[in-house]
């Protein structure tokens, strides 16, 4: 029986919500809404700020204790407790939220306090009643006739000189926070009358075919263009309906468009890179094969005469010439590699870089850390590669010929639609006007070609405080 009376009740109260006008439906839906968002916006937000409140009085009571433990000796271990006295007041006095400062010996006697004549009996008894740990620091909380007060007390010496207790009231933290919650809950309930207007207002507005345009709106935000509505009247949602059919159209063909644009793009950014990479590849191997094969024949033609020389002159003589053709080699070997590393077309970008900075590490003795974020097996696209290669590069030499640093921090990061790099050093730095004033034509380049990627670069720097270089280049993955 009361079963069924109950559900009797529920069924003739759906019936009534149901017939209650859309209008008002809706009204009671967002004022619920807000009010309980209000509500819970209003609890969490308390919450939070005792617990801010709390913990920003452990922190600053802990950190004036601490303090003045540090302090304390200084006047203790001459037994100048006037002057201690006075340090005390005059802590409490430039603190508006300290209400005292006591410092006892390791005896617990009272020594030093900034209460004036009498110190307070209530907080001797509890001195005396509770006692705490003579090497750590200790947290508590009193009530007094101020409100609650936040004591903290710190060994002095590790306890060999006593204790130090500091009080904190947290009257003018609590009154800050009533005082925000006031002015919350007020803008709160004019947020509710605002709340319900716009829902009076968006009644008018919904029918029926507003669930299909946010259907084909959601289509069209995951990049589908081939949805088509039709009109299902002349009022203002057939005229919306019409207005969102012609602004599919024209993002259908904006996409197109820039589809197109960024492929005619990348075609001639790959062709002007490559070219540049291309002929740098000939004059590496033109070095390698044609100058350094020659050197190499003098090298041996050079080790035949040491072998006939008959006197020790002519022996030391080819000797230096052997010495100064070695290192011409060793020189060709290092502008070859400079101009284009074989290794970051077959290996790619990490180990290029890696080997790159290992060279300088030894020909230069600098402090290089490298750290790459995320690449893992990903590799970048062959231009992205190369940009971000001669940038490093560019910027890397730019810190070993002109900054006269010691130490170059290398940060890549593979993030999701791009790679962020940043190269830091030690040197002496620069002021970055100079560049639109003098052909720096490294730091143009670095420029060039991160524009050319549709990228950015920025140069952070001032004379005696180093360089830092920031880029980013959008990320088009080659497919492994």
């Amino acid at each position: 029986m009361i079963r069924g009376w109950a559900t009797a009740i529920l069924n003739r109260l759906s019936a009534r919500l149901l017939g209650v006008p859309l209008r008002l439906k809706i009204m009671g839906m967002a004022s619920g809404i807000i009010i309980l968002f209000a509500s819970t916006s209003l609890y969490i937000i308390y919450g939070t700020l005792t617990r801010n409140m709390e913990d920003l009085l452990e922190k600053e009571g802990r950190s004036i204790a601490i303090e003045m433990a540090h302090e304390a000796p200084d006047y203790l271990l001459i037994n100048d407790l006037y002057g201690l006295t006075r340090t005390l007041k005059n802590t409490v006095r430039n603190r508006p939220d300290l209400s005292y400062v006591v410092i006892s010996d390791r005896a617990g006697q009272i020594v030093a306090h900034t209460f004036g004549a009498g110190f307070p009996s209530e907080l001797l008894r509890l001195y005396r009643n509770h006692s705490e740990p003579a090497t750590e620091t200790s947290l508590r909380r009193i009530i007094t006739n101020e409100g609650m007060i936040w004591e903290t007390g710190a060994p002095i010496l590790e306890g060999d000189e006593g204790r130090v207790r500091v009080g904190i009231r947290e009257t003018a933290f609590r009154q800050n926070i009533n005082n925000f919650l006031n002015y919350f809950i007020w803008n709160s309930l004019w947020v509710i009358l605002v709340g319900l207007l716009l829902s009076l207002y968006l009644t008018w507005l919904i029918t029926r075919p507003i669930k299909d345009l946010l259907q084909a709106t959601q289509a069209v935000n995951q990049g589908d263009y081939s949805i088509t509505l039709e009109q299902p009247a002349s009022d203002e949602v057939g005229s919306l309906t019409t207005a969102f059919n012609d602004m599919v159209k024209q993002l259908a063909q904006a996409e197109e468009n820039r589809r197109e644009k960024e492929r005619l793009r990348r075609d001639f950014l790959q062709k002007v890179i490559a070219s540049q990479e291309n002929e740098r590849k000939r004059i590496a191997r033109e070095l390698h094969d044609q100058t350094g094969q020659t050197l190499a024949s003098i090298m041996v033609e050079l080790k035949m005469l040491e072998r006939s020389a008959k006197d020790d002159e002519t022996s030391q003589r080819i000797a230096s010439l052997k010495q100064a053709v070695t290192k011409e080699i060793g020189s060709l070997h290092n502008l070859a590699v400079t101009l284009r590393p074989s290794i970051l077309d077959d290996m790619g970008l990490t180990p290029a870089l890696e080997m790159f900075v290992n060279d300088i590490r030894q020909h230069h003795g600098l402090e290089i850390r490298l750290t790459m974020v995320g690449f893992g097996e990903n590799r970048p696209d062959s231009a992205t590669e190369t940009c971000i290669y001669r940038i490093v590069q560019e910027a890397i030499l730019n810190a070993v010929r002109h900054a006269q640093a010691r130490e170059i921090k290398i940060l890549l990061e593979w993030q999701q639609s791009k790679i962020r790099g940043v190269v830091e050093d030690d040197g002496r730095g620069f002021d970055p006007e100079i560049i639109t004033s003098t052909n720096r034509l490294g730091l143009y380049g670095m420029m060039e070609r991160a524009q050319l990627l549709n990228g950015t670069l920025s140069i952070d720097s001032e004379p005696g405080q180093g360089t830092m270089v920031v880029f980013a280049v959008p990320l088009v993955a080659d497919q492994q």
